[in-house]
């Protein structure tokens, strides 16, 4: 497992953890991510405030989440993401330096240095992709749910894109429009990169109902 990283370190060669040593990322580096993941998850929850907003009838009103326990929240799961983010690179850069190890018995530090930053360059293409996408999806459905629930609002919901690779999504995707209250208790991701998103359709209320509407104050 990830948080295991430190047994994949022994196990490799002197030169090896050498290597691995000044290619880690530690604390600073959790703290460093941490605080990226907290700011694109609360411009996410906000922007998802503000079009829950639209779709209920009132146009003009914007998402502010303030400093308070939804924000908390949002940085506890930072913070878990961060710390899950840094150990699966740190196993993973173990793994690298292996793998380098094993198709080239005679590399040296510099060898290494060369071949891991082009792994490093070939992982972020995809990694950062991943987890831009589990970091914006997770901030709209935790808004979603919030919005619905210190608005009362009620409604419907459909799961979309309506294309799926796994049995739970194409599951919800079959059933169409299903009660806003089952589909904020069912919520995504259901998987590793999972694209799909709850599409809500409100009761709508009234201008003078706007007034008091909860935009994360």
């Amino acid at each position: 497992m990830a948080r295991n990283w430190r047994i994949k370190v022994d196990d490799l060669s002197d030169v090896g953890r050498l290597v691995h040593l000044l290619f880690r990322q530690d604390d600073y580096d959790v703290d460093r991510v941490r605080g990226e993941l907290l700011r694109d998850r609360r411009r996410y929850y906000e922007a998802e405030l503000t079009m829950q907003a639209e779709r209920i009838g009132c146009r003009g009103k914007v998402g502010r989440l303030s400093n308070g326990p939804i924000l908390s929240e949002l940085n506890d799961l930072s913070q878990r993401d961060a710390t899950s983010i840094i150990n699966t690179y740190n196993a993973d850069l173990a793994n690298a330096i292996a793998y380098i190890r094993a198709e080239t018995p005679t590399a040296n530090r510099y060898v290494y240095a060369k071949r891991l930053g082009e792994w490093e360059a070939k992982r972020a293409s995809w990694k950062d992709a991943q987890i831009q996408q589990y970091t914006e999806n997770s901030a709209r459905t935790k808004a979603q749910q919030d919005f619905r629930q210190y608005n009362n609002a009620y409604g419907s919901a459909e799961l979309l894109p309506k294309r799926a690779v796994c049995q739970v999504c194409q599951g919800w995707i079959d059933r169409g429009l299903v009660p806003l209250n089952i589909a904020m208790n069912h919520p995504p991701p259901y998987h590793v990169n999972c694209p799909h998103g709850w599409e809500i359709t409100y009761e709508r209320i009234s201008p003078g109902e706007c007034q008091e509407l909860w935009m994360g104050q």
